[in-house]
């Protein structure tokens, strides 16, 4: 998460400067809350320094979008070689999954505004991940961790510690589970530094319903 911009040299702020306080904005106040005015003031120019950078405010968050999908990228990393133990390799990525939503509160309300907006606004995330949430798992810059989530549980099909699923559902499920822990009935886990204790027991409970769901069936 970024913890906010400083003033930039020449006048004209960096596209990074930008984003930086763009994140820390979404944060703090939520997607729409603020305007080009509000991310000008800190970095000590005019907006149209901006539009020097980037068309307009969607476009920036569309940017924005796209530097925190690059970084959910890289979830769900498998060890080297054959993945021996299945469960305590998905519960440890679920674990970093878990912080990196934390890390990251600009996301995870941008990622709400995707899902309150279907087809009926500028979905930000969506438009960033490359399409559809059914089309960006097979192609674009999400593809790569769908394929390591996959590889994933069929290790553990195959060792018979989970069930025959479908990996996009799976996702789903732990994904709607976090974003809904996150910010009901409070975002107290987005906003400050939570306790230790509440992220632990966040990370418990999406363990269990992860382990609930991928348990096998009980033989007759």
């Amino acid at each position: 998460m970024s913890t906010g911009a400083t003033r930039p040299r020449g006048g004209v702020p960096t596209r990074a400067l930008i984003l930086n306080e763009v994140e820390r904005l979404i944060a703090s106040k939520g997607v729409y809350a603020f305007t080009l005015r509000d991310v000008a003031a800190p970095l000590g120019v005019q907006v149209p320094a901006i539009y020097k950078h980037y068309a307009n405010r969607d476009d920036v968050l569309i940017e924005v979008s796209r530097r925190f999908i690059n970084a959910l990228s890289h979830q769900f990393r498998l060890p080297e070689g054959e993945v021996t133990d299945p469960p305590a390799v998905l519960r440890g990525a679920l674990a970093k999954f878990v912080d990196f939503h934390i890390a990251n509160p600009s996301y995870v309300r941008l990622s709400l505004v995707d899902f309150a907006t279907p087809g009926g606004g500028m979905e930000y995330v969506k438009l960033a991940a490359g399409g559809p949430f059914r089309e960006n798992f097979r192609s674009g810059p999400l593809a790569p961790m769908h394929r390591r989530l996959r590889t994933l549980i069929e290790a553990g099909c195959r060792s018979g510690d989970f069930r025959r699923v479908v990996p996009l559902d799976f996702y789903r499920l732990v994904k709607a589970a976090l974003l809904i822990h996150l910010v009901f009935p409070d975002d107290v886990l987005l906003t400050g530094r939570p306790a230790a204790a509440r992220v632990a027991a966040l990370k418990t409970g999406l363990w269990d319903i992860a382990n609930r769901y991928l348990r096998p069936e009980p033989v007759p």
